[in-house]
């Protein structure tokens, strides 16, 4: 027992010594005192994660294990601060031994997931759910969350497989059904995307967005006047839908019915003034009739009022202002809004438009990369990731100032749990330092990214390499 007490000890000491505030000090010491009352632990870990204190957490949710050893609840909590606090490596194993002793819980699988999808290793994330036997309950979210990795790594025909085999497995559904249309439309299967939303409106046939989507399909298989009947539906289910409205709008303008789609364009603008995707179509009509400058024009003021998550109004403006610099001669502007087209047509407006960015960057284009970075910040401002890219582009520019500038304030909002983010700032900073022969600063940044990479989880060769493009200056 002694010896049991002494094994504690280190750990009671160094979070008493972490606690300032008094009521934290007084239940703690509550805890140590009669440790079989799990409300007190709740109570202190929420004020923890409350105030930030992820590491704080983390030692105090091992105590709590250790006191109460078969609990899923304080095991999955020690998992989450040791996520939080950037400690990957012990997140990972905390969450693979919760899968190991709980198989039918479904939270442990989620966060692994995330981790491995975070550090790019798609692989471990695939396995990880293929490996669940099929006998267990949570085989079926399993399979929703596999085709989701794959539809976001981009594996289409994988993603299009695991659906169908999960209704194979476990029946037709509403959402598998929906699901699988919106990739037949990507993978430009537009006749199996409309057998599968027309198997979605048997489900809900009063569903203005599965009529949309039906409409939208047999619009791209060239059906056009089956499309306007399903627009004309929506209509009827909801009159004055803005979704049937503006697919009808856009079926005049392919159809060059201009006249018509401005009518249509026009009911909308009474309901929803300065509407991005109105505007959008505004630059179709002044494209179909020439007027190229006008119509760049209007597809800009769309994008600057649309919002991330409506993909098609972007990968469309992109589109027309791809096709009117491609007529005013600027080859250079029209293929990088092509590109941004293509780019969107991925699930993630994020991940495709700062894969898109990063990928430029690596290739040196650099002017196009800070473009898109750019674009990335009128979406979701503040992000980090974005404004990394931005201090790789500045350190290639020679301009190490603003690079350093701008990764510290990238340092400032990034949250823990993002440990790439955070060694890729500081190895701008330090290559920006060796670039100035600031040799003490340069140092102290690698030492920062010596500490960080020993809590994330990486392969010894990454790691590796890492130091080595740190230490030459790449």
């Amino acid at each position: 027992m002694a010896g049991s007490t002494l094994k504690y000890e280190p750990e009671v000491k160094a979070l008493t010594a972490r606690l300032i505030k008094p009521e934290k000090r007084r239940l703690w010491k509550e805890i140590i005192a009669y440790p079989r009352y799990q409300t007190n632990f709740s109570r202190l870990g929420r004020w923890l994660s409350r105030d930030g204190q992820f590491e704080e957490e983390a030692l105090f949710y091992r105590y709590a294990v250790r006191k109460h050893p078969h609990s899923y609840r304080f095991l999955l909590k020690l998992a989450l601060a040791y996520e939080n606090s950037g400690n990957e490596v012990a997140a990972i194993r905390t969450y693979r031994r919760l899968t190991l002793r709980f198989p039918d819980r479904f939270q442990p699988y989620l966060r692994l997931e995330k981790i491995y999808r975070r550090s790019l290793n798609f692989d471990r994330a695939i396995a990880l759910y293929r490996d669940i036997p099929s006998h267990n309950p949570i085989k079926e979210r399993a399979c929703d969350r596999l085709y989701h990795i794959c539809a976001v790594e981009g594996d289409l025909s994988q993603a299009a497989a695991v659906i169908q085999e999960a209704i194979k497995n476990f029946g037709e559904s509403y959402d598998r059904c929906l699901e699988l249309g919106k990739l037949d439309l990507r993978r430009g299967d537009f006749l199996g995307a409309v057998q599968s939303f027309e198997s979605a409106v048997a489900f809900r046939p009063r569903s203005v967005a599965t009529r949309s989507w039906l409409g939208i399909a047999l619009k791209e298989l060239g059906n056009l006047r089956l499309a306007e009947y399903e627009f004309n539906e929506v209509l009827k289910i909801k009159p004055d839908s803005f979704q049937g409205l503006i697919h009808l709008a856009e079926l005049k303008i392919q159809s060059k019915q201009l006249e018509e789609a401005e009518g249509y364009l026009t009911a909308i603008e009474k309901k929803s003034p300065d509407n991005a995707r109105v505007a959008i179509c505004r630059g179709w009509i002044a494209f179909k009739r020439g007027e190229m400058e006008k119509a760049i024009e209007s597809c800009r003021r769309g994008l600057g009022r649309t919002s991330f998550y409506f993909i098609w109004e972007q990968i469309l403006a992109h589109r027309i202002i791809s096709r009117s610099r491609e007529k005013t001669g600027d080859e250079a502007g029209s293929a990088l809004h092509r590109r941004l087209a293509d780019a969107l047509l991925g699930k993630d407006t994020y991940e495709s438009l700062i894969k898109l960015a990063e990928e430029l960057l690596k290739k040196k284009e650099l002017a196009a990369a800070t473009e898109v970075f750019n674009r990335v910040l009128e979406l979701f401002p503040h992000n980090t990731r974005a404004q990394i890219g931005l201090g790789e582009i500045y350190l290639k520019e020679h301009q190490p100032e603003e690079a350093i500038n701008i990764c510290r304030l990238a340092l400032e909002r990034i949250r823990p749990i993002y440990v790439r983010e955070r060694i890729r700032a500081h190895t701008v900073i330090a290559l920006a330092y060796k670039f100035q022969n600031k040799t003490a600063q340069h140092k102290k940044e690698c030492k920062n990214i010596h500490a960080l990479l020993r809590q994330i989880y990486l392969k010894p060769s990454e790691k590796a390499r890492i130091k080595k493009d740190t230490a030459r200056g790449k």
